[in-house]
């Protein structure tokens, strides 16, 4: 019995024995993954992430000007900004509506920095998410955030935009957008397509190095 199933080893032992690396390549990066979901929980309850309601005459205004009517401000030049030299605190969201008249934005970003008296640069810079509701929504990186400057439209040269913000206000940490729960594990297209692609390119990888191991070896 035992010399009948010796072929049949013979077939699927090396065959095991090769899916055996990238299973362990996908094992490895699944447990990461959990335990990066851990610390994000943990690192934002020690945040005490709390909301923020700010008008946004709370901001400094630059290349905007209000028109008189509550939480409306017309463009005066193609870079207008909303800048916000002190957070109020830690700062993982911003969020507002907004509705344009003249035209529609060519760009909308929030530039943030890290510490006090850092310029802002392209290299810290977030792009806005359509909310279910509507309005925009601007997820920070975890950390320190020290400064805040909206950039809530471009208009085209030589043109003007009004943007009214209804009521006035831009919120942070609005609590519908903040993370809870599962969020922190359920990985957004891009995250999953990491952890298709880059676990398979280690195992690849590996064998490799593997292979290349034993024949010197020999």
């Amino acid at each position: 019995m035992n010399h009948k199933k010796q072929p049949l080893q013979k077939l699927t032992t090396p065959t095991s024995r090769r899916a055996q690396l990238p299973l362990a390549c996908y094992g490895l990066a699944l447990v990461l993954w959990v335990v990066l979901g851990v610390f994000q929980m943990a690192g934002d309850a020690m945040a005490g992430l709390q909301e923020y309601t700010l008008e946004v005459t709370n901001f400094q205004l630059v290349g905007l000007e209000p028109t008189g009517a509550h939480g409306v401000l017309q463009t005066t030049d193609g870079d207008p900004q909303l800048l916000l030299d002190e957070v109020p605190g830690a700062v993982r969201t911003v969020s507002y509506s907004a509705d344009f008249a003249g035209g529609e934005p060519r760009e909308m970003c929030l530039y943030y920095t890290t510490r006090v008296g850092q310029p802002y640069s392209q290299e810290r810079r977030v792009f806005p998410e359509t909310a279910a509701d509507g309005s925009y929504r601007f997820t920070l990186p975890r950390g320190s955030i020290a400064a805040l400057r909206l950039d809530p439209c471009s208009p085209d040269e030589g043109k003007s935009l009004t943007v009214s913000f209804p009521g006035g206000i831009i919120t942070l940490n609005r609590a519908a957008d903040l993370p809870k729960g599962l969020d922190y594990f359920i990985p957004n297209w891009y995250q999953g397509f990491c952890l298709i692609l880059y676990p398979a390119l280690a195992a690849a990888i590996f064998s490799w190095l593997l292979a290349l191991w034993r024949k010197f070896r020999a």
